[in-house]
Parts: C-alpha cells; structure tokens; sequence
C-alpha cells in the first residue's frame, strides 16, 4: 500500500470576506440617511503582492480547525475579535498563489456598523462600489466578489441581514442595509411587508435630536 508521505501535499489556508455598513448623516434632515456596503482589507507588507490589499487570512496550523484558524488570523491583521461567520466556498485554482498550490477555504463574515469603527487601525475599510479598482493580491478580488453575490441572494430569503445592525434598530435602517446591499430602493410600504416576520416591536424610540422618533425593533425570537 503506497504511504500518505510518497503524495505532494497541499497547502491550506483561510481567507475572509467580512462586511459592514457606513451610514453617512445627510446634509438637511428632509433627506435619508445614506448607507454604503464596505469590506474589510488590510495591505501585505511582503511578497508576493507587496504593498497590494489582501483579504484577512493565512494558513493553518497542522492541528488546527479552519474555523479557530480564520478567527485567530482576523485578531491578528484587523484585531477584529468577534463577528458573524459562515463558510463561503473552497477556492483551489492551482495558480492562485505563486508560491505553491494552496488551497484557501473562505468566510463571509458580518459586523455591526457601530463596532466596525474599531477596527481601522491595522486594517481599512473599502466600498463595495470600488472593487474593480482596487489594487487586490493573490485572488481576493474574485473572492471579495463571490461573497458579495452571497450575501445578495441570502438577504432575500434569509435573516442574515440583521448581523449588520445593532442590537436594536429602526425599520429605516434595516431597509438602508437591504438597499445598500441590493443596490436598488424599495418603497417603504412594500419593505415593510417583506420583513415584519423577522423583526418584533418594541416600546422605545429613537431619541435623535433634529428627527422624529421612531420604533425600535429587535430580532424575532425563533420558536
């Protein structure tokens, strides 16, 4: 029987794909807030791809877990220490990195808006509007771009949306990150229908000087 050893092995890492949203006030209180969909970067200080902007990443420990493996190299290039994960796809091409054949299981991952503001000191944040023209390393761009489509298509049937807000929000702004990450508007009364089955009212206001209050909801208790 031909030994495990006498086969070329591998390398095997992990990237991450992780996302927020940046409200930015407007200009005359007449007007919406506007919201942009952004993904986390940080810049590679070595080769290959010196100085180009990489997804979080890096390879595994022999006897280490994928998913131990993506959260402990989040810390370490963007000190991001906790967020919303699920498993994206396997990226294998062969010619994906120049060094050897490596293999990179990658993550899609979600942070609120307000402790996203914590994490821009080793790392930046880049509108999804400028991915064609980011100057991306090794294949991130098609990676950034897979988990994109990702999170389009499961914002329509799924609750994933609500790991981008804070623990309680407005339906303004539950409807701001949908549009943001849709690119396209929805009237609010259509909105509403299409979520009410996953957000649950509660008895507070929004106290913002300079706007009316508005209910506050809260994620829907799964039964």
């Amino acid at each position: 029987m031909q030994e495990i050893f006498e086969y070329e092995h591998p390398f095997v890492c992990t990237d991450a794909v992780i996302f927020t949203i940046q409200t930015k006030e407007p200009s005359s209180y007449r007007k919406l807030p506007e919201a942009n969909l952004r993904v986390l970067l940080y810049q590679r200080e070595s080769e290959p791809f010196k100085d180009t902007w990489c997804l979080p990443g890096g390879f595994l420990n022999i006897d280490e877990l994928p998913e131990v493996n993506i959260q402990r190299k989040l810390f370490a290039k963007t000190e991001v220490d906790d967020c919303w994960l699920e498993q994206l796809y396997t990226f294998c091409d062969p010619k994906r990195d120049p060094r050897a054949r490596v293999i990179s299981i990658a993550y899609l991952g979600l942070i609120d808006e307000e402790r996203s503001r914590e994490f821009e000191s080793k790392a930046k944040w880049f509108d999804t509007k400028e991915l064609s023209q980011i100057n991306f390393g090794f294949d991130h761009r098609h990676i950034a771009e897979v988990a994109l489509e990702r999170l389009q298509s499961k914002i329509q049937y799924t609750n994933i949306a609500l790991h981008l807000l804070p623990k309680e929000f407005t339906l303004t702004q539950l409807q701001n990150v949908y549009e943001a990450i849709l690119g396209k508007k929805d009237q609010a009364a259509n909105f509403r229908r299409k979520v009410m089955n996953m957000v649950q009212e509660t008895e507070r206001y929004t106290a913002d000087k300079g706007h009316r209050p508005a209910k506050l909801y809260i994620k829907k208790r799964q039964d």
